[in-house]
């Protein structure tokens, strides 16, 4: 299939200004503009997860029905359900619902974006940031996937490190979205290893990453 030319680029530019001119930095714009933001990357985020669960439908557990109970999923403590943590405007839970994923199944989290994604996606989300979680918030909480689509490259360094330990303590497997080789996650914080090679879309210019805590499944998987 021919694509258009890479018009989405001028509002990737757009978003990554407004970064730099804003005194708070991304913070600040998010803080300022999370109830009216939209991800310029939202097609390409479409793209990348209907891949991911098609390449990979055991992660997402599909096939299962809307009244799953996920305590008894296979006597798995971590269950069924999915996090999309710092979810934006629901570009990702409205992907994995596109790809057959019940809604029911899918939580999410953002400090600042939370109103456009109830007007987006019709469900509320908690207001958990990433310091949040890395400060011990979703502890006692469990997912067998939490998916971070274009945030976790923006998380402040002293933080992720932990950050990453403790989503190691609530969930088996994580994928990332991001446009750059950041966020480099060592193996150190909570055991993430690379379960598939990165996917990319040199298109939208997304690389995908599925880590998890359990060993590689693919003998050549690397960074």
């Amino acid at each position: 299939m021919s694509r258009q030319p890479n018009v989405h680029v001028s509002g990737v530019n757009g978003v990554r200004n407004a970064y730099a001119s804003h005194e708070a930095g991304a913070t600040g714009y998010y803080a300022d503009e999370g109830a009216r933001y939209v991800n310029p990357h939202d097609g390409g985020v479409r793209e990348m997860l209907a891949r991911a669960t098609r390449d990979w439908p055991e992660l997402w557990g599909m096939g299962k029905s809307d009244d799953f109970n996920d305590d008894d999923a296979d006597g798995d403590e971590f269950g069924d359900r999915i996090l999309d943590l710092s979810c934006g405007s629901g570009e990702v839970t409205s992907a994995l619902v596109a790809a057959g994923v019940p809604l029911s199944r899918i939580d999410a989290c953002d400090p600042y974006t939370h109103e456009a994604y109830r007007k987006r996606v019709g469900t509320e989300c908690e207001r958990w940031s990433f310091e949040d979680v890395a400060r011990g918030a979703v502890a006692d909480r469990r997912w067998r996937v939490v998916v971070c689509s274009f945030a976790m490259h923006l998380c402040a360094r002293d933080y992720l490190p932990t950050l990453c330990v403790m989503l190691a303590c609530s969930a088996k497997h994580l994928v990332l979205l991001t446009p750059h080789k950041r966020p480099v996650i060592d193996a150190a914080w909570g055991g993430w290893r690379l379960a598939r090679r990165e996917a990319r879309d040199p298109y939208w210019r997304i690389r995908s990453r599925w880590y998890s805590t359990e060993p590689p499944m693919d003998d050549d998987v690397g960074e």
